[in-house]
């Protein structure tokens, strides 16, 4: 791959056309759904995507298990699988697709029911190869149930790759939420507006004028003033501009729908999200680096939101007082970032993956993290660590199992609190699992700890690598 450094974004908009096909369902005078609310009931559901999932025969075709949110947890009776052969889905499933690969939810056409955006960045669109598509499952009271498929706006292109990352947000603040998503094939990346019609918004020159390698989405308000605005991040590992291979743009959403440019941070970035962990209703951008130098073992920084856009920073490890552990080389802090409310205080807290921490001489187990926001931020007072040798937690401490690769925070149970989500992909020789830490008030607790298994989801020997993508 050869590329070169864009200079400023040019701002384009497409509506309808192009290759965004497929209609809007009809919207409903209903109360808009929190994110992962499939079925309407108040509870989040569980989605956890398998783009390397074996469907029919076809490897990495991929797959999407989903567990509706419960009291008592999570309710596997009630789940799902849904792939490309799935009924109601468009397309089929076919080999290297990866169905999965990326997940964001919202209540896109605002009828009471959330909505489940998923990526298969190595789709095929005709003879153009890894075109990339997006499918929506839209919701209903029974749940997750038809879907419409959208591709590139114009024309898709070869190894463009649409989809690799998606986020949900509301960049015009008006309670209408919209779906960004990432090209890294191309110099783009792009919106999709739902409303009474699909329209995209296409800004280019991101970062290379060809390609990146791999790109990050997040969104929140973050100087205040009501309305979402979207971080983009990148790696981009052949821009002759050494200090700018990896970073991560601010855009601030506009009451017209559009983007003003903010604030550009040229830093390592392994993971990416936003929220708001002091309280000052201004969201914090948070970035994740598994790197030993500065750190040893990985950090995560957050980069404070004001009125202004972007403003200082400041870093946390497991050396940072009150974080449990000690960092060693190569512990992937900060692989995985995801934000919630856990302690129901009305400040953000941040979950950690670190999945390749060791436990005595059994190596990669992985240790999953959360630390409190605060009126300051966040810290490391109250901070907590789990991993599959921790007492509460279902099953054992297995080596390279990757206790931590993904996390997630939402409310399954429907107590105000968000619950803490940890995925060891390589768990059972790749089949993986899931486990659901609740939360509350003094923070996670190990009581009511449980397990999301292959073989309770009907998908153990199909490479599902259940927690490798957690919708958050």
């Amino acid at each position: 791959m050869r590329s070169r450094v864009a200079g400023a974004l040019a701002l384009s908009a497409v509506v309808g056309g192009g290759t965004l096909a497929g209609a809007v369902p009809a919207q409903a005078a209903a109360r808009v759904a929190k994110p992962y609310d499939f079925n309407g009931d108040g509870l989040r559901d569980l989605a956890v995507g398998s783009p390397n999932g074996t469907v029919g025969g076809r490897r990495a075709a991929g797959f999407v298990s989903v567990v509706p949110g419960a009291r008592t947890g999570l309710d596997t009776r009630r789940k799902k699988v849904i792939s490309q052969d799935s009924p109601g889905v468009p397309g089929a499933a076919e080999t290297g697709d990866h169905f999965g690969y990326s997940l964001a939810s919202a209540d896109f056409n605002r009828d009471g029911y959330a909505d489940l955006a998923v990526g298969a960045p190595d789709e095929d669109a005709g003879k153009h190869t890894d075109a990339g598509g997006v499918t929506i499952l839209w919701g209903s009271k029974n749940g997750l149930g038809r879907a419409t498929v959208y591709g590139e706006a114009r024309t898709p292109g070869h190894r463009h790759r649409f989809g690799e990352a998606l986020a949900a947000g509301d960049i015009q603040g008006d309670g209408s939420p919209e779906l960004f998503v990432t090209v890294p094939g191309t110099s783009t990346y792009t919106w999709i507006h739902f409303g009474s019609r699909a329209r995209a918004t296409v800004l280019a020159g991101a970062r290379s004028a060809r390609d990146v390698n791999q790109s990050w989405l997040a969104s929140g308000d973050i100087n205040g003033d009501g309305r979402g605005d979207v971080v983009y991040a990148w790696h981009d590992a052949d821009d002759p501009e050494v200090g700018h291979r990896r970073g991560f743009t601010v855009f601030h959403g506009t009451a017209s729908g559009g983007f003003t440019r903010g604030r550009t941070v040229y830093a390592t970035v392994h993971s990416l999200a936003v929220g708001d962990f002091d309280g000052d209703r201004r969201a914090d951008v948070v970035v994740g680096n598994t790197y030993d130098s500065p750190s040893t073992g990985g950090r995560v920084t957050v980069h404070r939101g004001t009125p202004f856009g972007l403003g200082g920073s400041y870093a946390l490890d497991q050396r940072t007082p009150g974080v449990p552990g000690t960092g060693i080389n190569e512990d992937n802090f900060g692989q995985s970032v995801a934000v919630g409310d856990v302690n129901r205080d009305g400040r953000a807290d941040l979950a950690v993956g670190a999945p390749k921490v060791d436990i005595g001489r059994t190596f990669d187990v992985g240790r999953a993290f959360l630390l409190l926001g605060s009126p300051s931020g966040l810290t490391g007072r109250g901070a907590q660590a789990v991993t599959k040798n921790t007492g509460g937690i279902p099953g054992t401490a297995r080596p390279y199992a990757l206790f931590g690769f993904q996390v997630s925070l939402l409310d399954h149970t429907g107590e105000g609190a968000a619950d803490m989500s940890v995925g060891a992909p390589d768990e059972d020789g790749g089949n993986g699992s899931v486990t659901l830490v609740r939360g509350g008030a003094s923070g996670l607790s190990l009581k009511g700890a449980a397990a999301v298994a292959p073989a309770s989801l009907g998908v153990r020997g199909k490479k599902a690598q259940l927690g490798g993508r957690i919708g958050r």
